[in-house]
């Protein structure tokens, strides 16, 4: 995806929901300011969707999510505090989930 390493890669990933059973979509944002999100559905390499802007990335995430019509609980978007809208900007590195 561009990045010098896996930690760089990491650092910029984040997950946005979780598949049942042990499945879940994340969105990495790229070295080029671009978004690819995907899924660790079976074994790597994982497909990804590529997008110009964190909204289109996210707005395909939740349409599929909504699509499957998974729990609410499933939709916990990392890098936002509890309630703020994770349409309106990226996510904020500061805020991951350790």
């Amino acid at each position: 995806m561009g990045f010098p390493d896996w930690k760089s890669a990491y650092e910029n990933t984040h997950f946005v929901f979780r598949i049942p059973e042990d499945a879940q979509w994340s969105a990495t944002e790229l070295p080029n300011r671009t978004w690819a999100v995907w899924n660790d559905i079976g074994e790597p390499p994982y497909s990804i969707h590529l997008f110009s802007t964190w909204r289109e990335a996210i707005t395909f995430l939740r349409n599929i999510f909504e699509e499957e019509k998974y729990l609410e609980d499933y939709w916990d978007p990392e890098g936002f505090d509890p309630g703020e809208d994770v349409f309106l900007k990226p996510p904020d590195k500061n805020k991951k989930d350790d």
